[in-house]
């Protein structure tokens, strides 16, 4: 069975984050979990950051969106890159800060 570009998508992050030595959490989702919630939640420099990972033409649900306006209600920060690249420079762009 072929690996769904999204789940590509998130494993490379992991990899990435992991290779940086940065917190993270990867909030899989299921039945019993909040519908919309991010992909990855990390803490880069002391700020709480939350990844909605997407590929191609994908966009945010409405879910997704809720959650996005409360996460950053309360300061943190949220993207929704669509390629490593994208994701990557958010991450090197934050650590800099």
């Amino acid at each position: 069975m072929a690996i769904k570009p999204e789940t590509k998508l998130q494993d490379n992050a992991i990899k990435y984050l992991k290779s940086k030595g940065i917190y993270h959490l990867n909030l899989y989702g299921d039945g019993f979990s909040g519908k919309g919630k991010p992909d990855l939640l990390a803490c880069i420099n002391g700020r709480f950051v939350a990844f909605e990972l997407k590929v191609g033409s994908n966009d945010m649900q409405d879910d997704q969106k809720i959650h996005k306006r409360r996460i950053e209600r309360s300061g943190g920060l949220h993207y929704s890159p669509y390629t490593l690249n994208e994701f990557i420079n958010i991450v090197e762009e934050l650590k800099r800060c």
